[in-house]
Order: C-alpha cells, then structure tokens, then sequence
C-alpha cells in the first residue's frame, strides 16, 4: 500500500488552495508520497514546501480514503492546514503543475476538481 499525504489550506475568506495537476487536467490538495521513515505529518509538511514553497501549521487531521490506480492501492491522508505568517505561494513545480488557485469552496463545482477536492468541498 503506498501512503500518501498532504494538506487542505483553507484562508479567512473560506478558499481552499489547490494546485492544477498537467497530468490530471485537474485541480488537487498539496501532497504526495510518504517517504521511508518520515511520518505522515512530516511528509504533508514537506510536500507543502516542496510544492507551493510554503511553511504550515496543521490543525487537524481529516482521515484518509483508499484507492487503487493501475493495479497500485493507495492510502491519501489529508491535514486541515493554514500557511505560517504572510508567506506567498508559488508552483515550484511547473512541470508537474500549471498553476495554483485559491478556489471560493462553494463555488467548486465551476472547476475541474479532483473526486476527493469535490467530496471535501460538499462536506464543508
């Protein structure tokens, strides 16, 4: 089972930060691989760096769902999560992804979202 983690950063105007996968063609919570002895928390904080370039503070775990893709199962963790102090968020991995966007959560159905973005948006 590969393990996965990563964050829901929500701001004060109740938008969610999500980043534009190229090859999904949709909109996805920061994450990715857990990596040998790192913890889940620890990987949802690197992969936030690693991607937008932020530092965070989690609040909360959310749970996780299972999923299998090409023959591989998959565990995604999530973390409720907002950015330290007045840190800008930036793609740092443009080959990866097109940009990012803080998406108004009750406005998600004008997107292309990934299922687990639009479960989490209609359970907020």
């Amino acid at each position: 089972m590969i393990q996965l983690s990563g964050c829901a950063i929500i701001n004060q105007k109740e938008e969610l930060l999500l980043l534009f996968k190229k090859k999904h063609q949709h909109y996805e919570f920061p994450g990715g691989k857990v990596e040998p002895n790192e913890t889940l928390e620890e990987a949802a904080h690197r992969e936030c760096k690693e991607e937008l370039g932020v530092d965070v503070t989690i609040d909360i775990y959310l749970g996780y769902e299972s999923f299998d893709i090409d023959g591989k199962s998959f565990q995604a963790h999530k973390y409720l999560a907002k950015i330290k102090g007045d840190q800008t968020p930036k793609v740092n991995e443009p080959d990866k992804f097109e940009n990012f966007f803080w998406l108004p959560i009750k406005d998600y159905t004008n997107y292309s979202c990934a299922p687990n973005i639009i479960e989490f948006c209609q359970k907020y």
